[in-house]
């Protein structure tokens, strides 16, 4: 874990670090330009001096110091002329702070110095004097440990040498150069003082300043530290909020509801009372994520949760168990009369639409109840909240949009159930779907002209398992997708399996289930099964209810458009339950109508359904689409249908649903269906 940021001691620390260097830097920049001030100075009277010199003295001696190359060193220091120009500038220099005067002539001999040690000296590669022969002065600050001046040996001085170029006037030319040494310790010194006072000076009013800051920096430490405590509590609360309840709707989620559960459980066994628990579950609510989306799937959750919320008012508590279920949890109630009044208390509530985004959204639910009786020992929540979700799946067997109150003959039913998803979510792995095929004949001919696939399931502990005992739970379980398109796969498999054994005309038509329908790998699905089983494309033929088109026109109808292009047929199953329309049928790129099984059941007695398969039949004859009479069981309603004018035929009367490989056998039996054709041949005459 790291260590907590300590704002009060890096500011001091930085501070510090500060202050320092501020008041270092205004030190230095000071002494820079107070030195540089007094190299100034003291070489203008270093100048000045100079040209009094190149006035009073200069003349009497410039011959000498012409000719003072032609001498040898030893001889030339001990000429007259030196010590006399020695007294001559000790006399001009006298009471300055002028400590040595050299001369040099033009070609850098040292022709003259106060300490005669070094006359005779070359400088001609000095960097002052080739500035003086230039014609600018240089000047040069140094500090000496030793020097000899004038008169005798000085120590630790600070001392500005000047190189000035000798001219007798202004505008002559330069003869030579004098150097002259002033001693500017005391400057330098002051220099310094003045450097330690400011130092002194900002150091003291920094500390000021740091004092004055570091009251405001603690407040703001203290400030942020509270603000810190206040987010980390905000931040605690919130997660704690987030660990309990739904950021959705608000509602507390699973966990917290089954504390409450629990804690009510206490409540009605210590007052010996009932309790109630209500499990609900949107119906169809995956429809309503896949069609519209899921930013107003999430509208309608939150709508749900305010009705669910108003329905039970101060009486109970309403939680979201995840996804679309919720339940509710009532103490005091007792009677299955309560029960079915608060039940159907909130099926009113959601007896008008939900109005979003220019939707107009029905919704259902299914709702399981359980009630803990006084007498009762129960106080598992878990085991409570078990026996209402088993109530509610009965209710959703119903066909949803109900409630299912808790008995133990729904335990049963809800154990055999859990054990049927449990094989069904091994059905698709280890292979135990099959596929049967229902035959569809000609009205005229009696010749095959498609089959229907129809999915079995071949459990390993029972007989063959038919598709009503297991389809809905493939929707509730979301497998429907996987299996459906194992099964769309398989189909075109088999058929052009059939194709290459004699029959290329053969169809087959494979029924799609609404998920399917709209989902996103539904065109992927159908192209990657004609292509891997080289079926082509108008030999596949799709069906769909008329309730998973009319969920949503304008999309149906670009899927179908698009599974058009694809080549395959389009057929309308069970046509005359739903929502027939005229309006819309005639956009949809439909080949086929398939007239439900209910009305041909009745054809022959009772005068509705006959009507009604009549005017069926003519409307597709109108729209230039073939009818397929589904259910025929008997030879007066063959007569009928055949009458009509019906394109196909498909029932038990022409032939069950078989296995691939026995209606393989019925196929190449030049036999088969005589039954259908003489049947047919006896309608005709």
């Amino acid at each position: 874990m790291s260590e907590p940021f300590r704002l009060i001691r890096v500011y001091s620390l930085k501070s510090f670090f500060g202050i320092a260097v501020v008041a270092l830097a205004l030190v230095f920049f000071y002494r820079a330009i107070a030195v540089d001030a007094l190299k100034q100075q003291e070489t203008k009277f270093n100048v000045a001096l100079a040209q009094s010199l190149s006035i009073t003295v200069w003349p009497t001696y410039s011959g000498f110091i012409r000719s003072a190359k032609t001498l040898p060193v030893d001889r030339l220091t001990a000429e007259p002329e030196i010590r006399q120009l020695h007294h001559d500038i000790a006399e001009k220099v006298r009471g300055l702070k002028i400590i040595k005067v050299k001369i040099y002539d033009s070609s850098g001999l040292t022709v003259f110095s106060t300490d005669r040690s070094q006359i005779g000296e070359i400088k001609a590669e000095n960097e002052g004097f080739l500035v003086a022969m230039a014609g600018s002065p240089a000047s040069e600050l140094v500090f000496k440990d030793t020097f000899s001046a004038f008169e005798d040996v000085i120590e630790n001085r600070n001392v500005l040498s000047s190189y000035i170029p000798i001219r007798q006037t202004a505008d002559a030319s330069i003869e030579g150069v004098f150097e002259i040494y002033s001693d500017v310790t005391p400057l330098v010194w002051d220099i310094s003082r003045t450097g330690y006072t400011i130092l002194g000076g900002v150091t003291s009013l920094s500390l000021l300043l740091y004092l004055f800051l570091l009251v405001t920096v603690r407040r703001a430490d203290q400030i942020i530290k509270r603000q810190g405590q206040e987010t980390q509590q905000r931040q605690q609360a919130k997660i704690q909020y987030l660990a309990h309840f739904d950021a959705l709707t608000d509602l507390p989620n699973r966990t917290r509801y089954m504390e409450i559960l629990a804690q009510a459980i206490r409540r009605a066994k210590d007052k010996a009372q009932g309790l109630g628990v209500i499990c609900i579950a949107i119906d169809k609510f995956k429809i309503i994520n896949d069609s519209l989306g899921h930013e107003l799937g999430d509208k309608v959750l939150i709508e749900v949760a305010r009705r669910l919320r108003a329905s039970v008012h101060d009486g109970g508590t309403v939680a979201r168990m995840g996804g679309d279920q919720f339940a509710i949890v009532i103490e005091g109630l007792s009677s299955q009369q309560t029960a079915t009044f608060i039940a159907e208390n909130i099926i009113g509530k959601f007896g008008k639409p939900i109005h979003e985004a220019g939707h107009e959204i029905v919704v259902t639910l299914s709702m399981g109840i359980t009630i803990r009786q006084e007498e009762e020992e129960q106080d598992n929540a878990a085991q409570v909240v078990e026996n209402a979700i088993a109530a509610m799946r009965v209710a959703k067997d119903k066909g949803r949009n109900c409630f299912v109150i808790y008995t133990r003959e729904i335990n049963a039913k809800a154990h055999g159930r859990f054990e049927l998803e449990m094989g069904l979510r091994k059905a698709l792995a280890n292979r135990e779907f099959v596929l049967h095929y229902q035959p569809r004949v000609n009205s005229e001919t009696g010749r095959v002209n498609a089959v229907e696939a129809l999915v079995r399931w071949q459990h390993p502990n029972q007989e063959l398992v038919r598709p009503a005992e297991f389809i809905y739970l493939l929707e509730d379980m979301d497998l429907m997708v996987p299996v459906g398109e194992w099964i769309i796969a398989e189909a075109c498999r088999q058929t052009k399996t059939w194709h290459d054994s004699g029959y290329p005309k053969l169809r087959v038509s494979v029924n799609l289930s609404l998920r399917q329908f709209r989902s996103d790998t539904l065109l992927n699905c159908v192209r990657k099964a004609l292509g891997d089983s080289g079926l082509p494309a108008q030999y596949l033929e799709l069906e769909l209810t008329e309730s998973v088109l009319a969920d949503d026109i304008r999309q149906a109808t670009n899927i179908l458009r698009s599974l058009k292009e694809l080549g395959v047929s389009l057929a309308i199953d069970d046509f005359g339950t739903g929502y027939s329309s005229l309006s819309y049928l005639m956009h949809f790129p439909v080949n086929c109508l398939k007239i439900d099984r209910s009305f041909i059941g009745d054809v022959t007695t009772n005068k509705d359904s006959a009507a009604l398969t009549t005017a069926i039949t003519a409307m597709a004859k109108s729209l230039g689409l073939e009818t397929v009479a589904e259910g025929v069981e008997t030879s007066e309603q063959l007569r009928f249908v055949t009458a009509l004018g019906c394109t196909e035929v498909q029932g038990y009367l022409i032939g069950e649903p078989l296995p691939a490989e026995k209606l393989t056998d019925s196929l190449l039996d030049a036999r088969s269906f005589s039954l259908t054709r003489h049947l047919i041949h006896m309608v005709q005459t």
